[in-house]
């Protein structure tokens, strides 16, 4: 590894002192002395393949026959009472692929299959006693212990995905990917109402600290100082979108409390209104999840989470420009709903945010990051 970042080739402090200029005709004449002094002169006889095209084929190779030799590990170590090694416990073939190239074992010639086995050895990735082979005669194995260590590591990929979207709902596991989540979600949801009465006092509006607005700024700021998660570790997208599924329900309840009289289900207007509404299915493209209208206001909310106490949200471009056209904070009102510990019924509330885009509260709230921007074009 050290060849290859060329650390053989050394600054000598005396050059500048001895040389009057230090060119590139100079230093690469120096580093030619030192690799011929490391390496050897090169053998013109020898031809190389092209480096970069040696290495992605190289890179192919052991990616395809990845999920074969881990099979053939597995059930030897299986068979053999040892532990196969780390290296090849895993469905990712990558970290396989970074340890040979670290160490140079990929780049000057084409691998061939037959070889692997050993060029596995030299990175620690096959066991020391196991033969260089990857014939199932050789190694005293079937089809079918090869077929059972791949039934096993199908079943530990899809166990490990339910585990990677599972919540804990209240104490109850609940896999957000599951067809009837949004149905299992809402008996628990409605038990916990019923059983949990001081959420709603809980929600009272914040006071809001003054934001100091830094450019160019890049951490993570919250609400009131919170330690909340943020956008750089983003739940899978299953969690989030059972998060959504959570809040918008809450927020319903909330709003039937606020507003008594004019909060109904026809108020939600987001897509996730259809697991528990009857009529329109919802649209996810107006910039706000209900719209509630008083005699004096058009209130438009916006619902947003965190499975902590949060203190971070993101605007879409299309939210950031329905909240820009109440600004004046006139008829039309934009507020957002924050629901933080969305999953935690013990600890709910809703939090009622002022517009971010109004002259009056914008300085409440500090842009972390830019959104992107989404183009559109036509060929003609």
């Amino acid at each position: 590894m050290g060849h290859r970042k060329l650390e053989f080739v050394q600054f000598d402090p005396a050059w500048p002192i001895e040389h009057e200029t230090i060119d590139r005709d100079f230093v690469g004449g120096v580093a030619a002395a030192a690799a011929d002094a490391t390496l050897g002169p090169d053998d013109l006889s020898i031809n190389l393949p092209e480096f970069d095209g040696a290495v992605s084929t190289n890179r192919k190779l052991i990616t395809s026959n990845h999920t074969r030799l881990v099979s053939l590990i597995r059930a030897w170590c299986r068979k053999n009472s040892t532990t196969p090694p780390p290296l090849m416990d895993m469905a990712d073939p990558q970290p396989l692929v970074r340890a040979l190239d670290e160490r140079g074992l990929i780049d000057f010639e084409p691998v061939k299959a037959r070889s692997l086995p050993a060029l596995l050895a030299r990175v620690n990735a096959w066991p020391g006693t196991m033969p260089h082979s990857d014939v199932l005669d050789d190694l005293d194995l079937t089809e079918a212990d090869l077929q059972h260590e791949e039934r096993e590591a199908r079943e530990a990929r899809r166990k490990a995905e339910v585990e990677k979207r599972t919540i804990e709902f209240g104490g109850t596991p609940l896999d957000t990917g599951s067809d009837d989540f949004t149905t299992l979600f809402e008996q628990l949801a409605d038990a916990a109402l019923t059983q949990e009465s001081g959420w709603y006092g809980r929600s009272r509006a914040p006071r809001l600290a003054v934001q100091e607005q830094t450019a160019g700024e890049r951490k993570r700021t919250g609400l009131g100082g919170g330690k909340g998660q943020d956008w750089r570790n983003q739940p899978p997208d299953a969690v989030r979108r059972a998060m959504g599924i959570a809040s918008e329900w809450l927020a319903r309840e909330y709003l039937k409390r606020r507003h008594p009289r004019e909060m109904n289900d026809d108020c939600w207007v987001s897509s996730n209104r259809a697991a528990f509404c009857t009529g329109s299915e919802g649209c996810d493209s107006l910039g706000y999840d209900f719209r509630v209208e008083t005699t004096r206001h058009e209130y438009l909310y916006e619902v947003k989470s965190a499975l902590d106490e949060g203190g971070e949200f993101e605007l879409s471009a299309r939210e950031l420009e329905v909240a820009g056209s109440a600004s004046l904070e006139r008829k039309r009102r934009y507020r957002i709903l924050y629901v933080p510990f969305v999953f935690d019924p013990a600890r709910w509330q809703v939090l009622l945010l002022s517009n971010p885009a109004s002259a009056d509260t914008r300085n409440r709230f500090r842009v972390v990051r830019s959104g992107s921007v989404r183009y559109r074009f036509e060929r003609r």
